[in-house]
This record gives structure tokens, C-alpha cells and sequence, in this order.
């Protein structure tokens, strides 16, 4: 075991939105930071959400029906946070065109006030005006919905974003700001000080096969729906505050959902609603909603895609079966317990906690409010003096790395390199204004290679990402940089042995290390894909 010698101010436990969301906050506050995330950055459920940045149109209509004042609260919070989101994030973010089809003119009116309220809340942060589209227009929008009955759809704005590429742009700031970031380091074992308080954790790094101590003025979890979990290691007598809910999603091609909009269809047999929403040029479905244990990689269940077919099938002419589906996945939301007796029912907050041996832990909370979280997070470190103030929060206004620039003004500069229209707007898509990086790389190295020629990725894609965004293994770059496992399963098990032999290259891997991996990430793609 190895003892650093430095000592941080806050140590953060978890890789997921908030944990990378605390890490840039406090960073640029002036605190030294180190994060520790047991597997690769996101792998947990912040890859897996519906990749919405939203206020929350079921949480409105439960505010005005049940009058809940706490769901209100979270819509207008989430608008607020919306707005913050889609301006430090404007490459890996984007305003969505949304559409509720109706059926019954009593329906159009209600959701039509609906929709108005949401907008009126949003006031000038409101995303482009609300509207109806008649029968006709609808159907040739949406070529495969149903027509009988079909009034037409009513059309609102929210925004939708990249989840994974949204974490590694957060921890890329606050890297770049000196915060240490370090995946693949499980924490094992918390250390005390003679008074019983947390002075620090052990960790296993898993890649260089050590044990390390550190030393911090406070730990932080941030580990998701693993936070009541460290909370016990720490305190016995905990009670636990999480109530877990899964949500699978899954992925067609847009030949199966010829979607350029999104869909939201609002009446299914269990109460939720289901988004439909072009996703990186394919289309994505979800989300359930059932009451879960925690596991660190959960299984999309058969009865899980039976229930979304079967609701989304009840809107299309032409059906939509399980050979169609390109791709699935399951994510646990980490819902805070109440009352309620479905997790549909739970609001989205989140609360921070403190332990007697003086952990702090962060818990509940949604993708859309993760800065919120963080800088309520460092505050909360502040106000309880664990920390010194240095700074006010800045991230209301900090452009996340990659969206600096204005990217359209690298558009010139691409058209020198010899790559396809499909590679440029992947990259641009992927990496924002960083694609340059990629391209000078290539261009060094006179590689300008696809992973596949049926793909848009460059193989110089796999040394950037491993240079500058943390890859340790394959499945980080096949499943959470480029995002491949989550749009195209089959695809991207037909890549993995050229990205394990080009990282093999890179890393001086041995002939036995690429063969393990390759296994070790084919078992990864289809147990849990």
C-alpha cells in the first residue's frame, strides 16, 4: 500500500453528473479536489437516461392535480437549470421539438392549458412557442401513427443533450482547472482520525493493480444509487434513504420510426408517460419505471421490452417488434424515499446528508439540476465549515470544455481533411471544438482510418480519447466516448477487435492482454446492451 502525500480539501466519491458536477464546481471555487469513480466515468446511470434537459411536464401535471407545491418547485427549478445547461453546453446540448398526439378534443384542451402553464412558468427561458398541428400535417410528420380518432399534435420545447459526452466535457474543466481525476479506483475502506471523524479513504486502483490512502479535510459521496451503500460502510445504524427505480430504454432505427421530432405519448396503462426522440440519427424509447435492488450493471428484463412495445404499439399503424430493436439498456434512478406508493409518484429532488463520523453524502436528484446539486453541495461544505469560502460558485456561466468556440468556424478548416460528411458531423457532434484535435491527430499520423466502413468513427478517435479523456479499457470508448453500444449492439460487437488492437498498439499491450480484452468486452456489450 502506498500513502500519497497530498492532502485535499474535498475527495469525491462517484463519476456519475454529480459527483463530475462537484468536482468543477469546487475546483473553480479554488479547492483541491480529487475524484475517485470504482468503474469508467458514467458507467453508472448517468449514461442511461432519456437524455432529456427538462423541467418535468409529468412533474407539472402532478403539481396542478395533486397540488403539490414541492413538484412545482422542481419544474420551475428545472427550467431555471435548463437554460444554464443548453448555454455552457451548446455542442453536446440542443433545444428538442416535442409532440403529443391527441385524440379527443376534452384532451386537446387539457393538455393544451398544460403545456401553456409550462411555458408561462419558463417566461423568457422558454425554448420556442407551443403549437397544434392539425390530422393532415401530423400524419406526414409521423408517416407510421395511427389515424383513427387523431385530432392532431401539440408541440412544446425542452431540450435533450449526450449524457456521457456531458460527463467527460465536466471532468475535462475541471481537470484543466487541477482537479485530479481517477476512474478504475474503488474505494475500500474509510480512514478516522483519533475522534472517529473521516480524515480520508483507501482506494484500489484496479489499473495499476495498488492500494492507496489519502488524506482530505472532507469526503464526499456522490455514488448515485450506491450512495446508501457507502453510507453503511461508514455508519451501521444508517437508515437508508434511496428508494431505487429501473428504466429501460431502447433504440430503432429511424427506417422502423422515421422521426426527425420527438414524440411524448402521454396514456399508457400504468400512468407514465413515454418519450419517443431522435437520438445520434437513430430513435429512442423509454422509460419504465419498477422498483429495483441496487446491482452495478442491471439486465434489460424480457417483460421490461414487452411493456414498451406493447405501449408504443398501441399508437402506430405498423408494429414495432423485438427483432427491430438495435440496442437496449437498464439504468437505476436513485429516488429519494417518501410516501408515495409508486417510484412514478416520488418527486426528482435530492438532499444532502451528513454522517456522525462527518460523511457527506448527496442523494436523489435528476440530470437537469446536477449543477444545482453541486453548488448546493459545496455550499452546504462551507456553511458547516469543512471548508474555508474562497470563491462564489461559478458555473452558472462557465462554458464546459469542448463548447468554447464557435464551431461552425471549423467547418472551413475540416474540409481540408480527407473524411466523409458522415465523420465530420460525427465528430462534431461527439467532441464539439475539440474535432480539431482529432483530425490534427490523424493527420500526424497520416491515419485516417474508420474503425468500420460502415461507421463514422476515425481509429485516431480511440489515441485521442485515450490521451485526453480517460479510456482505460474498450468498452469506455465503444460504449461511453462514442457511444456505439447504446445505438447499434450487433455494430458494435463487430468493432471490438479492431479498437482492442488499436489500443493494444497504443498501450504496448501484450498478445494475451488484447485477447482478454476483447473477451472481457464482447461478454460486457452483450450482457448488458
Amino acid at each position: 500500500m502506498e500513502l500519497s502525500e497530498e492532502k485535499y480539501d474535498i475527495a469525491i466519491i462517484g463519476g456519475g453528473c454529480v459527483g463530475s458536477g462537484i468536482a468543477l464546481d469546487a475546483t473553480l471555487r479554488g479547492y483541491k479536489v480529487i475524484l475517485l469513480e470504482k468503474n469508467d466515468f458514467s458507467s453508472g446511470s448517468s449514461s442511461k437516461s432519456s437524455k432529456l434537459v427538462h423541467g418535468g411536464v409529468r412533474y407539472l401535471e402532478k403539481a396542478i392535480k395533486e397540488l403539490d407545491i414541492t413538484q412545482y418547485n422542481l419544474v420551475k427549478e428545472g427550467i431555471k437549470e435548463r437554460a444554464i445547461f443548453l448555454k455552457n453546453a451548446p455542442y453536446f446540448s440542443k433545444k428538442i421539438k416535442i409532440n403529443i398526439p391527441i385524440f379527443s378534443y376534452l384532451n386537446l384542451i387539457y393538455t393544451y392549458f398544460g403545456i401553456l402553464i409550462y411555458k408561462l412558468i419558463a417566461r423568457k427561458k422558454s425554448l420556442g412557442k407551443n403549437s397544434f398541428i392539425n390530422k393532415i400535417v401530423s400524419v406526414l410528420c409521423f408517416p407510421n401513427i395511427k389515424q383513427e380518432k387523431l385530432k392532431g399534435c401539440i408541440s412544446f420545447y425542452d431540450g435533450s443533450f449526450l449524457d456521457s459526452r456531458m460527463i467527460i466535457s465536466l471532468l475535462q474543466t475541471a481537470s484543466k482547472n487541477a482537479a485530479i481525476i481517477k476512474n478504475y479506483c474503488e474505494v475500500i475502506e474509510f480512514l478516522y482520525d483519533e475522534n472517529n471523524k473521516i480524515k480520508g479513504v483507501k482506494y484500489f486502483d484496479k489499473t495499476q493493480n495498488k492500494t492507496y490512502e489519502i488524506n482530505a479535510k472532507i469526503v464526499v459521496n456522490a455514488s448515485g444509487a450506491n450512495v446508501d451503500n457507502l453510507r453503511l460502510k461508514d455508519d451501521e445504524t444508517s437508515n437508508e434513504v434511496l428508494a431505487l427505480s429501473s428504466g429501460i430504454h431502447i433504440v430503432v432505427s429511424k427506417e422502423v420510426l422515421p422521426l426527425e421530432e420527438g414524440l411524448l405519448l402521454p396514456n399508457t396503462s400504468d400512468g407514465r408517460i413515454i418519450f419517443i426522440l431522435p437520438y445520434l440519427n437513430h430513435c429512442l424509447i423509454g422509460t419504465t419505471d419498477n422498483k429495483t435492488i441496487y446491482e452495478e450493471n442491471q439486465r434489460v428484463k424480457d417483460e421490461e421490452i414487452k411493456y414498451l412495445l406493447k405501449e408504443i404499439n398501441n399508437y402506430f399503424e405498423k408494429e414495432i417488434t423485438k427483432d427491430d430493436i438495435l440496442s437496449s439498456w437498464s439504468g437505476i434512478r436513485p429516488l429519494i424515499k417518501s410516501n408515495k406508493s409508486t417510484t412514478q409518484q416520488m418527486v426528482r429532488e435530492h438532499i444532502i446528508l451528513k454522517s456522525k463520523n462527518n460523511l457527506v453524502s448527496i442523494a436523489g436528484g435528476k440530470w437537469t439540476t446536477y449543477r444545482k446539486m453541486s453548488e448546493d453541495l459545496v455550499d452546504f461544505l462551507i456553511k458547516n465549515k469543512f471548508i474555508e469560502k474562497q470563491k462564489n460558485c461559478e458555473t452558472r456561466n462557465y462554458k464546459l470544455a469542448g463548447n468554447e468556440a464557435n464551431i461552425e468556424e471549423f467547418d472551413k478548416f475540416m474540409s481540408f481533411y480527407p473524411i466523409l460528411k458522415m465523420t465530420k458531423e460525427s465528430l462534431k457532434t461527439l467532441y464539439g471544438t475539440f474535432c480539431i484535435k482529432i483530425l490534427s491527430l490523424a493527420n500526424e499520423t497520416d491515419n485516417f482510418e474508420l474503425i468500420n466502413e460502415n461507421l463514422p468513427y476515425l481509429k485516431a478517435e480511440i489515441e485521442y480519447c485515450i490521451k485526453e479523456e480517460f479510456v482505460e479499457k474498450p468498452i469506455d470508448f465503444l460504449a461511453r466516448r462514442i457511444g456505439l453500444c447504446f445505438l447499434d449492439k450487433k455494430m458494435a460487437l463487430e468493432c471490438v477487435n479492431c479498437v482492442c488492437e488499436e489500443m493494444g498498439k497504443i498501450l504496448f499491450w501484450d498478445e494475451k492482454r488484447v485477447e482478454d480484452e476483447k473477451i472481457e468486452c464482447k461478454e460486457y456489450i452483450n450482457n448488458y446492451f
